[in-house]
């Protein structure tokens, strides 16, 4: 019974770190909300209606999406721009085009700042525009002190074997849905 017990305690920390190690950090944010939302004119105040209520942190994704993808994709449009020319809805200088004609674009916020989005053709002076600050990740949590049970295991150790693990499942093909 006792080496069940400890054979379920491991293989838990096995899958549970392993799915760290292989990254399901990341969130993807759906502007607006939802799918069914869009980002669309006067909508919505895509940073104080959303954005304010989200915690946005570096490796997370946002995700643009249209109520009418087939006919609001060539109007509406999705740059990256600094904050000057956000708040004069300005594309003059824009960091990134983010459209790519698809009807659902996306954006990886890569670095622990404040970014800057909006809409071209006019549309940013009819409320297509978002600000997200994006953090860094927390730290994880520190590692419990050893009680000396037989259950008890070094962080390094920990990792080794998720390392491992991970290794052993993404050779057989098998990944998490994160």
């Amino acid at each position: 019974m006792e080496i069940l017990m400890k054979r379920f305690v491991i293989t838990t920390m096995v899958v549970t770190v392993s799915l760290l190690v292989i990254g399901c950090d990341a969130k993807r944010h759906t502007v607006g909300g939802t799918e069914y939302n869009g980002w669309a004119p006067n909508k919505m105040n895509y940073t104080s209606d959303w954005a304010s209520h989200e915690q946005f942190y570096v490796g997370d994704w946002l995700y643009w999406t249209y109520d009418e993808p087939r006919q609001n994709r060539q109007l509406f449009s999705v740059f990256e721009v600094n904050k000057t020319d956000y708040e004069s809805c300005s594309t003059d200088h824009t960091l990134y085009n983010i459209s790519r004609g698809g009807g659902r674009d996306v954006y990886q916020l890569n670095y622990s700042r404040p970014y800057y989005f909006i809409s071209g053709g006019g549309f940013c002076w009819q409320g297509m525009k978002l600000t997200v600050f994006v953090q860094e990740l927390p730290p994880a949590p520190s590692e419990a002190p050893s009680n000396g049970s037989p259950f008890s295991a070094s962080f390094p150790g920990i990792l080794t074997i998720a390392g491992a693990a991970a290794l052993v499942l993404l050779k057989l093909g098998v990944h998490p849905d994160c």
